[in-house]
């Protein structure tokens, strides 16, 4: 008796097991304003926010640049083809310096969600930052998880490029790119693998290539799974549950027999 009632507790918690996972569904972030300001207050935030099935995601996104190890906050623009950085040694952000760039200094955008999700592709638009120069879009991208909420404040300026790297504890990646714009890939490897409520886009800190790369950001695409179970999993597990119950009482009425 004893090993019929593991045989139904083992079958229990594999019908636990697989229970169907709810579906991944993807959130399109615009980021496109149509604006012609390429400078303001360093440490700004925009917020937007992107709907699917009557879910909403919410973001926060911050500008910065980093340069010598130090990081300081920078403008964030919004224009025509999405997010742009002009950093404190930009000026008025003129000569498509008020992108995403690392000219000088390597800027980067935070993104705080107030979900976890993953990358899943983004569009990068490409600039040149002198007539000479190439259009090249290479990006460093990483992510992490963090207890800070999703619309507060990050107090990152003026810190070492290590205090960055503590809230990115994901494993980061290169986003390699071109002179031409376009929607990339922003999911390396099996999906599922790259999660985290805090994600940064950023100018290649590498620069493997020696192009200096410039670039807007826009249509962010995330994948976010649902944590609740769906009703076809609450009935498997309710079920399993019920098993395991009636096993154990069956058991206790044959052991008093």
């Amino acid at each position: 008796m004893r090993l019929k009632s593991l045989a139904i507790l083992s079958a229990s918690a594999l019908a636990l097991v697989t229970a169907p996972a709810a579906n991944a569904a993807t959130f399109v972030f615009d980021f496109s304003v149509n604006s012609s300001i390429t400078s303001g207050p360093f440490g700004n935030a925009r917020t937007f926010s992107a709907t699917t099935a009557g879910k909403t995601i919410n973001v926060r996104a911050t500008a910065w640049s980093a340069q010598n190890s130090i990081v300081r906050s920078s403008y964030l623009g919004a224009y025509s083809n999405g997010l742009g950085v002009t950093n404190r040694g930009e000026g008025s952000g003129g000569n498509n310096s008020h992108t995403v760039d690392n000219e000088g200094r390597t800027d980067f955008i935070l993104f705080q969600f107030d979900k976890p999700v993953e990358f899943l592709s983004g569009r990068f638009t490409a600039y040149k930052l002198c007539n000479t120069c190439t259009a090249d879009t290479d990006a460093s991208i990483d992510y992490g998880t963090t207890a800070t909420a999703w619309n507060a404040g990050l107090s990152l300026d003026n810190t070492n490029i290590s205090a960055v790297n503590g809230i990115l504890n994901g494993a980061g990646y290169e986003a390699l790119g071109g002179s031409t714009s376009g929607i990339r890939d922003l999911q390396p490897g099996a999906a599922g693998q790259k999660v985290g409520n805090i994600w940064m886009v950023a100018s290649s800190f590498i620069n493997q290539d020696g192009k200096k790369d410039s670039f807007k950001f826009d249509d962010l695409a995330v994948s976010y799974i649902d944590p609740l179970p769906e009703p076809g999993s609450w009935a498997l597990m309710l079920g399993g549950f019920g098993m395991v119950g009636f096993a154990l009482r069956r058991r206790r009425t044959l052991a008093t027999a």
